[in-house]
């Protein structure tokens, strides 16, 4: 929430009564207990000094604004800034206006009472993700067994493995984390980040303090009994390693979608099923009036489009629609309210019933938004198990075949050999075409076979005007070797190339020298290595495919999505990490050998 820097308006004192007051609350919301005392006097005394623990004596109060997601939504709210008895004035508290939660505490109050919030742990390279703003998902959690205060809605606090006594984030859990019976394949988002180390609140403490290395939590022999605690998780080495290559979730998360863009996806689908009912004759089918739930199952949900459809256009989720788009998580909430909507824009004319049920009368098949819509790709039904041989390297290898083809001044030669001009040969075949010539019209020498006599055509069609050649032909005095006439009867035709997939499928010749699937690994956000692979398509290699198993075997996420560079319809796969080695032998798997793919590291690494 407070990557970018906020606006904060001058402090102003809190009243004494209002820090008691907003401190007690606090206690009772998050059920912050004194430890047990053995006098009445000692225990009011306890719950004073842990008022003063999360509000101290002379704490302050500053309105703040700031923007927050793609849309920039405005955001206002308090921020409240005191100090300990040990440390400078910094930000303890932020409330957040008709926000749920409304009030939560910074890491640095966490830090004074480590035991306020239940705490989750998940690994230092998850760490760092959420140190750039990134959310919490249930594959990165450790465990179980996880704090059974970790409930939807409830506050809760992250800290890394390394140091599993501090805090680093406060976020708001978004399912029942305290019930999950595993974490590792799971999908999901767990936890929503509401401030870290490092964010613009975090800098308001003037100079932040290092991180502690360790906190005393009762109960426990301070760091060790909690390492081992969360050592006793029963995280395997396996599963950690998965962790710590696929950041936070092992595998790219569904992004979740905005309310506009639920609502958008529900209004286009409609356009989108108006269209496709009335230019394929299917409007008859529909019996009027039409009842709501038969006007979403037939006309809306069937036209809904999947994940793919949204940034950032990762192909891999096209099965399906995109698990956000229900109708309860659009600004709408219910039909009877879009339909109301599509009345409204003249769409639909709908009636309520006796019973208070909203049915359609009719449809506007000829609206001018129905007539000018655009149709997008739908959700794919899934897929069976179905791979070409090469894909799953049961089949041959690819074969990349260089040919030529007649060309300029060549192709005078051609004609002179009866030889189609517009056939594709070989070099093999020129070889054979120019020693078949040499011996029709006896050119070579009685004494040395290998040395050629040039006549008028030999030295018109494998010699240019260029000085050089002109040069060449001057010296040879009309005598050539054979070998040397054979590669310019190749250079003087142009260059194609025709590719057999694994699968045995032949494609036609193309012009140019024969291409190699692209393997380039290179730095995202600075920091983050992924690694890009493109130029699949000529080799038979589906991309689709290709990510699923890369997905698998690298434990991290890999998507699909439009070359950068290429012509539109050209797919690149990107996963996470340097993963040349891995790439080059799925690729091999597939038939494409190393000689067809080219790698560059463009991470400043060895190479």
């Amino acid at each position: 929430m407070f990557k970018k820097k906020p606006n904060i308006k001058p402090l102003s004192a809190l009243r004494s009564s209002d820090r008691r007051k907003i401190a007690q609350q606090i206690i009772q919301d998050l059920s912050y207990t004194v430890p047990p005392s053995s006098s009445e006097e000692q225990q009011s005394t306890g719950e004073a000094a842990l008022r003063n623990l999360l509000f101290p004596d002379g704490t302050s109060s500053a309105k703040f604004t700031t923007t927050h997601g793609p849309d920039l939504t405005p955001v206002n709210g308090t921020l409240y800034f005191g100090a300990h008895a040990d440390s400078n004035e910094r930000p303890l508290w932020v409330r957040v206006d008709r926000a749920s939660p409304e009030l939560f505490p910074t890491v640095y109050t966490l830090w004074k009472n480590p035991e306020l919030l239940p705490m989750l742990h998940t690994h230092p390279p998850v760490i760092e993700r959420l140190c750039d703003g990134a959310d919490l998902m249930i594959p990165g959690l450790i465990g179980p067994p996880f704090p059974e205060g970790a409930k939807v809605g409830a506050l809760v606090g992250i800290a890394s493995s390394e140091r599993p006594t501090v805090p680093v984030a406060v976020g708001v859990c978004e399912v029942d984390v305290g019930r999950l019976e595993k974490a590792v394949g799971e999908k999901g988002r767990a936890v929503r980040v509401l401030h870290w180390v490092g964010d613009e609140i975090y800098k308001h403490g003037g100079s932040p303090g290092k991180v502690p290395e360790v906190l005393e939590v009762q109960g426990t022999d301070g760091e060790v009994g909690i390492v081992e605690g969360v050592q006793s998780m029963g995280i395997s080495e396996d599963e950690k390693k998965k962790e710590e290559r696929g950041g936070s979730s092992g595998e790219d998360e569904v992004r979740q979608l905005e309310t506009k863009e639920i609502d958008d996806a529900f209004y286009n689908a409609t356009l989108y099923g108006f269209k496709d009912y009335s230019e394929n004759d299917k409007a008859s089918t529909l019996e009027f009036p039409l009842s709501s739930s038969a006007f979403i199952s037939q006309l809306v949900h069937p036209y809904l489009p999947p994940a793919s459809h949204f940034p950032p256009h990762n192909y891999l989720q096209n099965q399906g629609p995109h698990p956000s788009l229900q109708l309860k998580k659009t600004s709408w909430k219910n039909v009877a309210k879009f339909l109301k909507h599509l009345h409204g824009k003249l769409l639909v004319m709908t009636k309520v019933r006796n019973g208070g049920e909203t049915v359609v009368m009719d449809i506007n098949w000829d609206h001018n938004e129905v007539q000018a819509f655009t149709s997008y790709k739908l959700p794919e039904a899934p897929r069976e198990e179905k791979h070409s041989p090469g894909s799953l390297g049961k089949g041959g290898m690819v074969k990349v075949e260089a040919l030529y083809r007649p060309n300029g001044k060549g192709v005078k030669f051609f004609e002179e050999c009866k030889a189609g001009t517009k056939d594709f040969y070989t070099t093999s075949d020129l070889k054979s075409l120019l020693n078949t010539y040499i011996d029709t019209n006896s050119l070579s020498q009685p004494t040395n076979k290998r040395l050629i006599k040039l006549d008028p055509i030999l030295s018109n069609t494998l010699f240019s005007s260029t000085p050089a050649d002109t040069t060449e032909l001057a010296k040879s005095k009309g005598i050539y070797k054979r070998d040397l006439l054979a590669e310019r009867l190749v250079k003087a035709c142009s260059p194609y190339y025709k590719i057999t997939t694994a699968s045995g499928e032949e494609q036609k010749p193309k012009s140019g020298q024969a291409p190699k699937v692209q393997v380039v690994m290179e730095k995202r956000q600075g920091k983050k290595t992924v690694t890009r692979i493109f130029g699949l398509e000529p080799f038979g290699v589906d991309p689709k495919q290709l990510a699923e198993e890369l997905q698998k075997v690298c434990a991290g996420s890999a998507t699909v999505g439009q070359a950068v560079g290429l012509k539109p319809g050209l797919l690149e796969v990107m996963v996470q990490g340097s993963q040349s080695k891995v790439v080059e032998k799925a690729l091999e798997k597939r038939g494409v050998g190393g000689k067809f793919v080219g790698v560059l590291d463009k991470t400043g690494g060895k190479k």
